[in-house]
């Protein structure tokens, strides 16, 4: 979990408004997780060049009752890239721009459908190198410390969306997105590693929140093969898509209550003003803010 501060004071109670800031600190919650715990040398995963990946995601459903301010979205990947693949590259892991994209709920049709964008953030993230293969294993697989071997290893990405004021409803449709050589939003038609990252599953339930659709997830390839139903729903645009389960991207998200306040004025507690502010505490009424506002108290 991590927490935010909103400092705003009053003039006429500064200290007083401080010292109260400082005993209030607003914590995030997790509000919908997906990602394993604790995180395994690999996942299951999809690989945005091997499926002519544009965009991958779900819908889902976030614990609580009220209207959230996003702070922090986590995604498991897994990277299939050894260094000795691209020795003239840092032997301390690669870099790549990955994207996530909020959207609202489209619930007009007979299925739910993407709506309006929310919120896009692009993060250049460092990339772990999978390690080298066991030269024991005939299919160049790496030897973890549990005894078993693996193609790619598990990693987690974090967005840092805190402070930007991204509110979300209950239920939002989230995508992940990147280039690779030849698919992607913006091809990058170059080889590179990134034609070996893929998007982390996790095939089990939530442990908070709601895979509101288990059997179903959200997915932007250009190849028609892939879609459950052959394309019939159109190829090249984020859509849903069926027959996952028990598969699901492996996802978290933290999330704080959205912070109204403090009241600085008398006039802002008027005409049940009061009942709106959050911060630094609730008020019992018109009286209680105003007190507030005089005091900060």
């Amino acid at each position: 979990m991590r927490s935010s501060l909103l400092l705003r004071a009053s003039p006429i109670a500064v200290l007083a408004l401080a010292a109260m800031a400082l005993a209030g600190v607003w914590t995030a919650q997790v509000v919908f997780d997906s990602t394993p715990t604790p995180l395994p040398p690999n996942v299951p995963s999809l690989g945005f060049q091997a499926t002519q990946t544009l965009e991958f995601g779900d819908l889902v459903q976030l614990a609580g009752t009220t209207q959230r301010e996003v702070t922090h979205v986590t995604v498991t990947m897994s990277d299939w890239a050894k260094h000795s693949d691209y020795p003239s590259m840092s032997a301390a892991g690669w870099t790549h721009p990955i994207t996530l994209n909020l959207y609202h709920v489209d619930r007009t049709g007979a299925d739910p459908a993407v709506g309006a964008l929310i919120k896009s953030v692009t993060t250049t993230f460092t990339i772990p190198w999978r390690p080298e293969a066991d030269p024991a294993d005939a299919y160049g697989r790496w030897l973890a410390s549990d005894g078993e071997h693996y193609n790619g290893l598990a990693f987690n990405i974090t967005f840092d969306l805190s402070g930007l004021g991204v509110v979300l409803p209950d239920e939002v449709i989230y995508g992940v997105a990147y280039n690779t050589n030849t698919w992607g939003y913006n091809p990058i038609n170059l080889p590179g590693p990134y034609e070996s990252l893929n998007v982390g599953l996790l095939d089990a339930s939530p442990s908070t929140g709601t895979d509101v659709e288990s059997d179903a997830v959200f997915w932007n390839t250009m190849t028609a093969f892939w879609y459950a139903d052959g394309g019939a729903g159109g190829t090249g645009t984020f859509r849903r898509d069926t027959a996952w389960s028990p598969y699901t991207p492996a996802v978290l998200f933290e999330a704080g209550d959205v912070r109204v306040g403090p009241p600085l004025t008398k006039d802002e507690c008027k005409n049940d003003g009061w009942r709106r502010f959050n911060y630094p505490r609730t008020f019992s009424s018109q009286g209680d803010a105003i007190q507030f506002v005089n005091t900060g108290k």
